[in-house]
């Protein structure tokens, strides 16, 4: 029996290592700073290079073009996101991380671009190497130009510096007499608002959780599930429990962060414990 037992146990346990890994991997891909948009930016930028023959693809034959261009415009994209992995903790770095990643990622792209013509079976001559850097240096900017498009389009980068708004005077945060400095989060209840202030007092006003997140857009803080926000400086530290985060205010109130928000959360540096 035990030999039985061990003959029908040997075949899955490379099956669940599979497994395993496979959830590693997606786990990592749904927590990557700047996932999906930089795909996105990067599979677009592809696709333009590919159809106009950007520098000086066009002579090459349409199938090795799309092979070239996918497999350059690929590799990339999985450089700048392990990049970000490494770089980004908080929503100030996103922009020191993308300027340092446009030169530091850009420097072996001339030796990226000759592997990549030899691998699409064509034979690539050395050449000038000024040319060479050049149109890597202007490869590069497409590249960086499509990761910028994606900051500015999730609101990671913004023009001039954020101002401080003050609350609505007949807003939620009026009608619950709580001081902008004071707000450290609200959490949707049904057809009710609960503002919860940094002292650990709250207050339950009717009022539409997405009135209430218009009213904070100017706000330093985060939607870290569609029915919360907490504002920077609230959390006091990061629980997890089974698949789900929870971030915990001073009061050491509890409030869910969902799979959608975990990536902003994260980048925010707000999972790491205090």
């Amino acid at each position: 029996m035990s030999s039985a037992r061990s003959a029908s146990l040997g075949p899955s346990a490379p099956a669940s290592g599979k497994r395993a890994f496979v959830k590693r991997a997606l786990g990592f891909v749904k927590r990557a700073p700047g996932f999906p948009m930089l795909w996105i930016g990067g599979l677009t930028a592809a696709g333009i290079m590919i159809v106009t023959g950007g520098f000086g693809t066009i002579a090459m034959p349409l199938g090795q073009r799309s092979l070239f261009w996918a497999l350059l415009m690929g590799w990339s994209c999985i450089k700048w996101q392990l990049w970000f992995a490494a770089t980004v903790r908080k929503h100030s770095d996103w922009f020191w991380a993308a300027m340092l990643g446009a030169i530091i990622l850009c420097l072996p792209l001339p030796l990226e671009i000759r592997l990549f013509v030899r691998m699409v079976g064509i034979e690539a001559e050395v050449g000038d190497p000024f040319g060479t850097w050049g149109r890597a240096l202007a490869i590069g900017a497409v590249v960086f130009g499509a990761i910028l498009l994606m900051l500015f389009a999730t609101g990671h980068l913004r023009f001039g510096r954020r101002k401080a708004r003050t609350a609505p005077a007949e807003g939620l945060l009026e009608r619950a007499r709580v001081a902008a400095e004071t707000l450290a989060a609200i959490e949707a209840e049904d057809h009710y608002c609960r503002v919860r202030r940094r002292d650990g007092s709250d207050a339950l006003i009717h009022y539409r959780f997405g009135d209430a997140l218009a009213e904070v857009t100017g706000f330093d803080g985060q939607q870290v599930h569609r029915g919360a926000w907490i504002a920077q400086g609230a959390v006091a530290g990061a629980v997890r429990e089974g698949r789900r985060w929870h971030l915990l205010l001073g009061d050491g109130t509890k409030v869910a962060v969902s799979a959608t928000h975990l990536p902003q959360v994260r980048a925010r540096g707000w999972l790491r414990g205090r």
